[in-house]
């Protein structure tokens, strides 16, 4: 047990700013330092550092302590661990009071002996050196990486372990083996073997890559106290300075992505381990930069890991782009063009709200209403989550690229987004009738509906290709019968008549339209009858046309008609104005 006046000693040695600044970038205010807190998800900082108690305080989630305990909870090792550590940094030895029996160091220590003895069965391995090297990996670059082997039918593990006094109950607990009775087997077998190492440097796991084609090619050490693929991020004990340096983090999906963009000397760059980014990841990058460039592979599956980490990320603040590789990856990309074809990919990246669109825009038919609608539901699923984070600039960006892709105008595409019907009184062309054939020819779902409509109420033409189309049942057939007028009608209205966000409602709101006008023309024929009538036949048709206006209320309200009709404004407007 290391005394407290050696504790003492040690904290008076050193500056609380200068320790958390290695993890997280603090902004002065006053007398204090103040940053997002690394240690659960905000948008606004409410994590203050003191150099005058030399403590942190977190008034969100009220973590706090000096910073041996900062440098514990940041880097997940125990309180000696995290002593120690600082130990070193300002020049005192501790290690008198080390505890022999200390489980982390048994861990690190067999972990890092492991990686070496790794590194040595690499290079006595012609598969192993021809296999990197076939991959474009020079002789210093594997020594940089300390990318090792594990040998078929491997007792490695069991070696180190008995070379350091260490049980089988230890080495079971460090995810590299299993074990089965006495039997001891390496998990990594068969594998090219990349150390992970923690931000203080300490391997604590290891990724291998299977040698031919065998399933899974990739596999990672098992979660265990110390290491957790939703919390660890390949390389960046390596990145991280850099990435405070150049305020930006790049994100790929792998070990050889990574090394690629090492490679390429972009060594700000980092990788999540076969699992999605996690919040546990983003909190930790916030702490280093609020700039990402997600550089995910450019298959289906590497699409939907962007969008998925574009929803970690978003809540956090962080500004984004998106890579498009013109590869599967990065790691293929460099094989194909090397350091300047990934220099450029990484120039060319996108804002997230271009690739947002893109990639929603292959999943929908865009030249159907049916398609048009579920790719602007998604697109408006996308815009209010993106409000939602405070950046209405970045929603209107979003709806804007959206309506380039369908072909809408940004208005259209906006009130379809929001799931509104569109102003068809705006279009002052185009009638209700005209509406209903639209939906009719691009809303299958709705067709039924229409046909089962009075038909009193359509015009003599649009009945025409009612009538045809059930004679018929296909739409083409039933155009080929109908007159070339009433074609070009057909044509005309689904050419130039915008899609609606809601056909249903759309189509409700015309068919209402539609009875309305019938119950007007109803209306003019009785003022006409009134003034010819006697007095009984009065009080009857006067009865008859207050009931024929209550109708014709009750169906306008609500009812969005939009601009002018008649001369007068609608209904909806005129209530509007009196309310």
């Amino acid at each position: 047990m290391v005394p407290k006046e050696i504790i003492e000693e040690i904290k008076s040695h050193l500056d609380i700013v200068e320790v958390v600044s290695e993890y997280i970038n603090l902004e002065r205010v006053g007398r204090y330092y103040r940053a997002l807190c690394p240690f659960h998800t905000e948008t606004r900082p409410s994590f203050y550092v003191s150099p005058d108690l030399q403590r942190y305080k977190c008034f969100g989630c009220g973590a706090s302590g000096d910073a041996i305990k900062f440098v514990q909870e940041m880097e997940n090792i125990s309180f000696y661990e995290a002593l120690e550590k600082l130990a070193r940094r300002v020049g005192i030895d501790i290690s008198r009071y080390r505890s022999e029996g200390s489980e982390y160091l048994k861990y690190t220590s067999f972990l890092k002996e492991l990686s070496r003895e790794y590194e040595k069965a690499f290079w006595e391995s012609d598969d192993a050196k021809n296999y990197m090297r076939d991959r474009g990996f020079s002789n210093e670059e594997i020594e940089e990486f300390e990318i090792g082997y594990s040998p078929v039918g491997s007792d490695i593990p069991k070696i180190v372990a008995d070379r350091l006094g260490l049980s089988v109950d230890d080495i079971s607990r460090f995810g590299v083996v299993s074990v089965s009775g006495e039997n001891v087997k390496d998990i990594f077998e068969g594998r090219v073997v990349f150390p992970i190492k923690n931000e203080s440097g300490d391997v604590i796991a290891f990724g291998g890559r299977v040698i031919g084609d065998e399933e899974p090619k990739y596999i990672n050490s098992r979660d265990t106290k110390y290491f957790s693929k939703s919390r660890v991020l390949f390389l960046l004990d390596r990145a991280k300075k850099v990435i405070k340096s150049v305020d930006v983090a790049i994100i790929v999906e792998g070990y050889m992505d990574a090394f690629a963009l090492h490679r390429s000397e972009l060594r700000n760059s980092v990788a999540v381990l076969g699992t999605a980014l996690t919040s546990q990841h983003a909190s930790r990058l916030s702490g280093l930069t609020r700039n990402v460039v997600l550089a995910f592979d450019s298959d289906d599956a590497g699409a939907k890991a962007a969008l998925r980490s574009l929803s970690t990320l978003l809540p956090r603040g962080f500004d984004i782009l998106v890579v498009r590789w013109p590869q599967k990856d990065a790691d293929d990309t460099l094989k194909s063009f090397g350091k300047e074809g990934i220099e450029e990919a990484i120039r060319n990246a996108v804002p997230y709200e271009e690739f947002v669109v893109e990639n929603i825009a292959k999943s929908f038919d865009l030249s159907k209403a049916s398609g048009l609608e579920k790719f602007a539901r998604s697109i408006g699923e996308w815009a209010s989550r993106i409000e939602r984070f405070g950046s209405t600039v970045r929603a209107r960006a979003l709806i804007e690229k959206a309506a380039e892709f369908s072909g809408l105008s940004p208005k259209d595409m906006e009130r379809f987004v929001r799931g509104e019907p569109l102003d068809y009184g705006e279009t002052k062309k185009f009638g209700p009738e005209d509406v209903i054939l639209f939906i009719f020819f691009n809303n299958e779902d709705l067709r039924s509906e229409i046909l089962s409509i009075d038909r009193d109420l359509f015009s003599e033409r649009f009945r025409e290709i009612l009538d045809s189309y059930e004679q018929e049942g296909d739409l083409n057939r039933a155009l080929e019968k109908v007159s070339n007028e009433i074609g070009d009608w057909v044509f005309e209205v689904l050419k130039d008549l915008p899609h609606s966000g809601n056909p249903k409602k759309v189509l409700s709101d015309a068919v209402k339209r539609l009875e309305v006008a019938k119950l007007k023309k109803r209306l003019s024929e009785i003022d006409r009858m009134i003034s010819d009538a006697d007095e009984s036949e009065r009080r009857i048709l006067l009865k008859a046309r207050m009931d024929v206006v209550r109708k014709i209320k009750t169906l306008e309200r609500g009812v969005n008609f939009g601009g002018r009709e008649n001369g007068r404004k609608c209904y909806r407007s005129e209530n509007r104005k009196k309310g």
